[in-house]
């Protein structure tokens, strides 16, 4: 059973989007994180190559990703706090 948060973020199918630039935007951070399929890759890619906007986006988000994630430390947590977080964010869904 997915969660309701799982629900709101399942990928929109091509004809929600009004532009190409509304499907980049949302795949950004799917691409950036590595989680893109090699056909929505392929797109982004492609439509990058075109378009000056979505490389200038792209470009920055992946600079602040990198920023971001050089500054902080993994730490591990105990497994019963996990638990109680996702438990708390299904309380409020």
């Amino acid at each position: 059973m997915e969660s309701k948060f799982t629900e709101a973020y399942q990928e929109a199918p091509d004809e929600a989007y009004a532009t190409d630039c509304e499907r980049v935007s949302y795949m950004l951070d799917m691409v950036i994180d590595g989680e893109a399929s090699s056909e929505d890759q392929k797109y982004f890619n492609n439509h990058i190559e075109e378009c000056v906007n979505c490389f200038e986006s792209h470009q920055k988000q992946k600079l602040l990703k990198g920023l971001i994630s050089g500054h902080l430390q993994r730490v591990i947590v105990p497994e019963s706090l996990a638990y109680s977080i996702k438990a708390k964010i299904q309380e409020t869904l």
